[in-house]
């Protein structure tokens, strides 16, 4: 009976500590998703709007109204994405492997028999790899593209 009786703060303060989780993983990609769509939608209306008006005072309709433009990425805006990419994931990857080995050394974590220092140092391990994987990609695609990048600075 005395599992049942807690205090109200408690309760409180653990439905809170669930909450920040579940808001974070599932409401705030789907407001994100929401947002995009309601964006969209709004761009197609507003098309809609401007393709009624033409066709009510009788103008000629271009059928690649409703198509979206965009211009082609080109090779060096290719490169900066990935050397922004290279950046991102390489510097989350080291930071978080570097706390984990000063957190663990200084909390004496390591004879943790449950394995469980070593599946997050692999995580972040993982990271710190795709990041030096972009800088490659970079570094590469740099030297293919040389040509590219010598007209496009012209």
């Amino acid at each position: 009976m005395t599992i049942l009786v807690t205090n109200g703060w408690t309760v409180m303060n653990n439905l809170v500590q669930a909450l920040i989780p579940i808001s974070i993983v599932v409401v705030l990609p789907v407001l994100v998703v929401w947002l995009v769509m309601r964006a969209r939608r709004h761009e197609v209306d507003k098309k809609t709007e401007i393709l009624m008006k033409a066709i009510e005072n009788g103008a000629e309709l271009n059928p690649d109204f409703f198509n979206v433009t965009q211009r082609p990425k080109s090779v060096k805006d290719k490169l900066m994405g990935y050397l922004t990419a290279a950046m991102v994931t390489g510097v989350i990857g080291l930071i978080t492997l570097l706390a984990q080995v000063v957190y663990y050394t200084t909390a004496n974590l390591w004879a943790d028999q449950s394995g469980f220092p070593l599946v997050f140092m692999c995580i972040s391990g993982i990271i710190l790899a795709v990041g030096i994987a972009f800088l490659i990609v970079y570094y590469v695609g740099k030297r293919t593209w040389a040509k590219e990048l010598a007209e496009l600075e012209r």
